[in-house]
């Protein structure tokens, strides 16, 4: 369970496959806390000010979405964050947040679809676009369900780059690993 005295998350993005999780109270209060807290992970990590921008969006929504929609009716409301660097050739961070409501699919727009819906109705709408707006932003979205819970999601590219520079060591690897644009059979590109 989260504490607010609990240390600080470890960074993310240093080492691949990083992680950490968190349980929040079902309060509105816990949105801005997770937020907080991502923002320290990310930072600590040298990840780049557009991913961690991004990414607390992204969370921001989905905290705020558990909080109205899945857990007003629970006996015990909270939600969990669970936030991953995954891949190797290929990095994400992954932004999860899931709740004991299993029932509420929300759905989330295809990329394509999401800047339409989010210019449709853009003066008199006050909610309902958010999951328009991961989808706009986010390279992957998704919910998986359980019987009692759902999880939803979305990965973030994590651009081999640090502060706007690219990282030696990473270009070093690439040019050893493929000379002069020589892609190896077999290997998937990045999407």
């Amino acid at each position: 369970m989260h504490s607010p005295y609990s240390p600080s998350p470890p960074p993310l993005g240093i080492l691949r496959n990083a992680a950490y999780r968190c349980a929040y109270p079902g309060v509105e209060e816990s949105v801005s806390a997770a937020r907080e807290r991502l923002a320290q992970a990310v930072t600590a990590s040298g990840l780049g000010g557009d991913i961690a921008d991004t990414a607390a969006l992204c969370l921001s929504e989905f905290a705020t979405n558990a909080v109205v929609h899945a857990i007003g009716h629970q006996s015990h409301p909270r939600f969990v964050v669970h936030v991953s660097v995954m891949g190797h050739r290929c990095r994400y961070l992954r932004l999860e947040v899931h709740d004991p409501d299993g029932t509420h699919r929300p759905v989330f727009p295809s990329r394509d679809e999401a800047p339409l819906l989010l210019l449709e109705g853009a003066d008199e709408a006050t909610s309902g676009r958010g999951l328009a707006m991961v989808a706009a932003m986010a390279d992957r979205t998704g919910v998986d369900v359980g019987p009692i819970w759902k999880s939803v999601w979305c990965e973030l590219r994590i651009d081999e780059h640090t502060n706007g520079r690219p990282s030696p060591d990473v270009q070093g690897r690439a040019a050893e690993a493929f000379p002069a644009g020589v892609t190896p059979a077999g290997r998937a590109a990045c999407p």
